[in-house]
């Protein structure tokens, strides 16, 4: 259609750590980039992400919004970390949608403590073959903290943006595969390796199918063993391991500076390496049918050098970085951040047109 829009809406993903916004622009069938900033936050979250509801991220969002010359509109999509999400996997019956929420609300209803208050929703049914595994659970839920989609709200509000969607990591991780492989129909493991979480969701076709939180892996855990052995900053450990990286062996050799990272990073790797292999191999045994065929990473862990190349020697499954067409992005050059950092940012502006 002549007159339909091109330009997306502004993604905000609100991170424990740094708050990320990105907009994209719809050319034919290609989606390109046209902007994207990281901001780090001003005022750090609790490490638990209780009480986090009172800490704003306005100042944060209307930095990134001014910072970026090619920002335009005021409609916005976003995400909140899993760090303040409930994620479950529950039985839903009923035949239409007020049936369905109903029944979610029950079950969310009989797990809730007496101290998480009334808490926002959403599900999408997951329709699988009867395998090993329960057959009862046909239903994801993704809920937060009500006071936390207050906060959203009135972060929109004070950074004069007009939010239109408060949307779940797992589904813009999947919409983010989507975009990068349009044409794929095999099961993907998208890895949103955050701050305080890394997020597993097994991907097919557009659709989160299986959602879980690797334990004790979120790349905090990674920065934090470069800041202690080499006395640097968590800023500069982050431009250290984007820079520098892990060894790469099967291309080129080791740099001395990668073998220290390497051995200082060793147990949070391994962890998540185990983590990783866990998971998959449950789905290769109790999900056959959502088995991924690959590993797609995004977020912070995504952004160290030879991350992906470094975990191929230790997986049994092929691991790539996600990333858009970069020849398609007309940003993407000038991009002063990793782009691997902007997926679910990138998602939330494509809902713009729906998908």
């Amino acid at each position: 259609m002549i007159f339909s829009r091109t330009r997306g809406w502004i993604g905000v993903d609100i991170g424990t750590h740094t708050v990320k916004l990105a907009q994209v622009e719809r050319r034919g069938s290609r989606v390109e980039l046209v902007e994207a900033l990281s901001i780090p936050r001003q005022e750090p979250w609790p490490e638990s992400g209780e009480d986090a509801s009172s800490i704003a991220s306005s100042l944060e969002i209307q930095a990134a919004l001014s910072l970026g010359s090619r920002f335009r509109g005021r409609d916005a999509a976003v995400t909140l970390p899993m760090a303040v999400c409930d994620v479950r996997t529950c039985n839903v019956e009923g035949d239409t949608d007020a049936e369905q929420r109903a029944a979610v609300l029950r079950e969310l209803d009989s797990v809730a403590t007496d101290t998480q208050g009334t808490r926002e929703f959403d599900f999408w049914s997951v329709e699988l073959p009867v395998e090993k595994g329960p057959a009862a659970d046909n239903t994801i839920a993704l809920s937060v903290p009500s006071s936390w989609a207050s906060r959203v709200a009135e972060d929109m509000r004070e950074s004069r943006l007009v939010g239109h969607v408060l949307d779940g990591l797992p589904l813009a991780a999947a919409r983010a595969i989507a975009l990068s492989a349009p044409n794929t129909t095999t099961p993907i493991a998208a890895v949103d390796w955050g701050h305080q979480r890394a997020t597993l969701c097994c991907v097919k076709s557009g659709r989160p199918l299986f959602v879980r939180c690797l334990r004790e892996c979120g790349f905090q855990s990674v920065t934090d063993a470069v800041c202690k052995a080499l006395a640097v900053t968590p800023d500069e450990a982050q431009k250290l391991l984007h820079d520098h990286g892990l060894p790469n062996r099967m291309h080129g050799g080791v740099t001395e500076l990668q073998g220290v990272i390497e051995e200082v990073t060793r147990e949070p790797l391994d962890r998540f390496v185990e983590e990783l292999r866990r998971t998959t191999a449950f789905l290769s045994f109790q999900r056959r049918s959502i088995a991924p065929t690959k590993v797609v990473l995004l977020g912070g862990g995504a952004a160290v050098k030879n991350m992906a190349g470094y975990l191929n020697e230790r997986v049994e499954m092929p691991i790539e970085t996600w990333s858009l067409d970069a020849a398609a992005s007309i940003a993407f050059t000038e991009l002063r951040q990793p782009i691997e950092l902007f997926g679910p940012a990138i998602a939330l502006s494509s809902l713009a047109w729906g998908t």
